[in-house]
């Protein structure tokens, strides 16, 4: 049966889809940050030092310091890689990029200040690692924006043209969930019976494959993707690989019903048997939830002791202007589905929703009070929620937990909405950095588009990203 090339037009996009996670550095980037990010720290050191010393003797400094400034480099860069910093980005924009790298720097400062106080003979200035951290923050972190700003310009300047090949039924559905740009071309290539356009080939004769439709069209097209949404026998796979790779053509396949969710998989082979293994994403494994439970006891612990003076204040605040109760208890839906009350500075009149029932929050909502206004502005009212980090009913970092009612509706519009119930709820989240704290609920799918892709890309570094980044924005909220 011959191909049938169809038209390819600009396919709607489905109601909701998750944004992609951040695809992995290629090689070549890496070196290209790994060379700068070295340049930028050896003249960080020596900057440093300098300053640090007071004189500006280049071989006497570098002499005598050059194991400071080698172990310094070292711990960075052995930190960068640790953080992943150069495996991809989750870095949105060239802010984003230097508030990461500012993280990363403090990070790998600390380790620094331990050692060099248990062996003083590497070094015999803290001064002057806390100016080559300051000198780091400047051009490390600048060199880190404006390389962002290149890989992105460079990615939106890219066309890639996309021949997919498969039954008529399934070619719609893989084109959509490949969620190609609308400055990318595709090409669909309806194939009922994928065997029986191969069966006849004869590899001796046709090393290019030219007798096969569905490729002549795809290489002559000019595709520099070619994508199947059926496997082929694997006596055909060796030639179509070299004929690829010959015409410089990346070539894979689309299960039709293996698409992208809160699980990862990798192809193993047993015995003359090749294996799709699913597995848990890092997030969801028992050794980061142990992590991220000591993570939070450890560091809730100590905001609390902080954050407890102000949390007084304004109870004393709410107390006076309206009276009890002072904290706000609320049911939402943690891990698993479970549902817990969560801790709030009451922030509202009281019996707000006792008319109305569950209302939406909203910026300006005409039912808070005037403490409530200023602790809406500055995130005051969500201090209490640390006590619930503290019991196990929520983590410092993870998608914010919602009512009941409003998960109900949600999980019937958004397939994948009970994903985000993998793992504990957070005070702060990825989604919180990058979108305003008050929502429309039209921006559910958004906001869930972000919590999947935190669940699905979790590593300690975005944990300390996130609650630095918070911290950052503290004073400068988004959202009264």
């Amino acid at each position: 049966m011959a191909a049938r090339v169809i038209d390819s037009p600009r396919l709607s996009p489905s109601a909701f889809s998750t944004k992609r996670i951040p695809p992995a550095f290629p090689r070549w980037w890496v070196a290209v940050l790994v060379l700068s990010d070295v340049t930028m720290f050896l003249t960080a050191s020596y900057v440093g030092s300098r300053l640090g010393f007071h004189h500006w003797n280049v071989h006497k400094t570098a002499m005598r310091h050059i194991w400071a400034q080698g172990a310094s480099i070292c711990m960075w860069l052995i930190i960068f890689q640790l953080l992943g910093l150069y495996k991809r980005t989750f870095a949105l924009s060239t802010k984003d990029e230097l508030v990461y790298t500012v993280a990363a720097l403090a990070i790998g400062t600390m380790p620094q200040m331990l050692l060099f106080t248990i062996y003083p003979g590497i070094s015999t200035s803290r001064i002057a690692l806390a100016l080559s951290l300051a000198a780091s923050i400047i051009l490390v972190g600048t060199s880190r924006s404006v390389l962002h700003a290149v890989r992105t310009k460079r990615r939106i300047g890219s066309h890639r043209r996309v021949a997919i090949v498969g039954s008529i039924d399934r070619l719609s559905s893989a084109a959509e969930a490949l969620e190609l740009s609308d400055d990318q071309d595709r090409l669909l290539i309806a194939v009922e019976d994928i065997d029986n356009t191969i069966q006849d080939v004869d590899l001796t004769r046709d090393g290019e494959l030219e007798s096969i439709d569905w490729f002549r069209h795809a290489r002559i097209w000019g595709c520099d993707t070619l994508i199947l949404t059926e496997m082929v026998p694997p006596s055909i796979m060796p030639h179509l690989l070299e004929a690829t790779a010959r015409n410089q053509i990346r070539f894979a396949f689309a299960p039709p019903r293996i698409r992208c969710h809160s699980f990862s998989l990798s192809l193993q082979t047993d015995g003359q048997q090749a294996l799709i293994v699913p597995s848990q994403v890092r997030a969801c494994t028992p050794r980061a939830q142990l992590f991220k439970r000591i993570f939070d006891v450890t560091f809730g612990l100590a905001a609390l002791v902080v954050l407890l003076p102000f949390m007084a204040l304004a109870a004393l605040a709410i107390y006076v202007e309206s009276g009890r109760p002072i904290v706000f208890l609320q049911d939402r839906v943690g891990k698993g589905g479970r549902i817990f009350q969560i801790y709030k500075l009451r922030s509202m009149r009281v019996n707000a929703e006792a008319e109305s029932g569950a209302v939406w929050a909203a910026a300006d909502d005409p039912r808070r009070t005037k403490v409530g206004a200023i602790l809406r502005r500055f995130s005051i009212d969500e201090f209490p929620q640390l006590f619930n980090v503290i019991r196990g009913d929520m983590s410092l970092v993870g998608p914010r937990p919602e009512r009941p009612v409003f998960v109900d509706f949600f999980r019937k519009t958004m397939p994948r909405y009970d994903e985000r119930h993998l793992v504990r709820p957070g005070i702060t989240g990825w989604s919180q950095v990058h979108m305003k704290r008050v929502l429309h609920p039209s921006d559910a799918a958004e906001k869930l588009s972000f919590d999947l892709q935190y669940v699905e890309s979790w590593s300690p570094f975005l944990d300390i990203s996130v609650l630095f980044q918070t911290a950052v924005e503290f004073l400068f909220h988004r959202a009264a």
